[in-house]
């Protein structure tokens, strides 16, 4: 009896799991698509379309010896492009998202119809804006590994390097959608605003006090860490 109840609430407990995780994605999609139609979003594609163009050109034409080592500093100046013009726009456009009442409300009314908790709904919110800011820099530059790679750039850099992008995409879509996330709570009448306060205000003071921590340099700072095994393979 024992025997035969252990698979059965092993079974049970992972279809409620696989339940939870299917509601969880389906509330982060609903307040994904509310966010769709934003200026700053509308404008981070377009950027980011610009971006990938403008670089696989570069790496179409590039030529000689140095031409792997070129391929890869086009794609690590690219993702400095999409991170601070394409991810920072999408950042705004997500602060300002959070923050809209109407917009909050209408799409909480719909989740609460579904049993979501307000804990819920701020989680999928903050999920949603670092999935849009994430892809957004993640699909370009994943795109431009794939024109460097049928330039003549090894399939083991190309792995590495994207193994790299796929964990920097991540982490600075999550960390700039956690600050889109406390500046619209902290300001919601200027959460653009203060926005550029939590990146740019410790940026500042770390120039009087270099050990003051502030985004710009940690991003940077793991951008160069994590493709370094790549540039080794060029």
């Amino acid at each position: 009896m024992t025997s035969l109840a252990a698979p059965r609430l092993k079974r049970t407990s992972f279809a409620e799991l696989w339940r939870r995780a299917r509601r969880e994605r389906a509330l982060v999609a609903l307040f994904d698509l509310g966010r769709q139609k934003t200026r700053d979003l509308r404008a981070a594609r377009v950027y980011a379309f610009g971006v990938f163009l403008g670089y696989a050109i570069a790496i179409a034409l590039s030529r000689g010896v140095q031409q792997r080592s070129l391929i890869h500093g086009f794609v690590e100046a690219a993702l400095g492009v999409l991170s601070w013009l394409v991810a920072a726009l999408a950042a705004l456009g997500a602060a300002q998202a959070l923050a809209e009442q109407s917009c909050r409300e209408s799409l909480a009314a719909l989740a609460m119809q579904r049993g979501f908790g307000s804990a819920s709904r701020v989680r999928a919110r903050t999920w949603a804006a670092a999935l849009r800011i994430t892809r957004l820099v993640l699909v370009p530059a994943l795109l431009l590994v794939l024109v460097g790679l049928a330039r003549g750039a090894s399939l083991e850099w190309a792995l590495d390097v994207a193994a790299a992008i796929i964990v920097y995409a991540g982490s600075l879509g999550v960390g700039l959608a956690l600050l889109a996330h406390v500046a619209a709570e902290l300001a919601p009448r200027h959460p653009r605003a203060m926005l550029l306060v939590l990146v740019l205000g410790p940026l500042l003071l770390s120039q009087a006090f270099p050990a003051f921590p502030n985004l710009p340099e940690l991003t940077a700072a793991l951008l160069t860490r994590l493709l370094e095994s790549g540039a080794r393979l060029t």
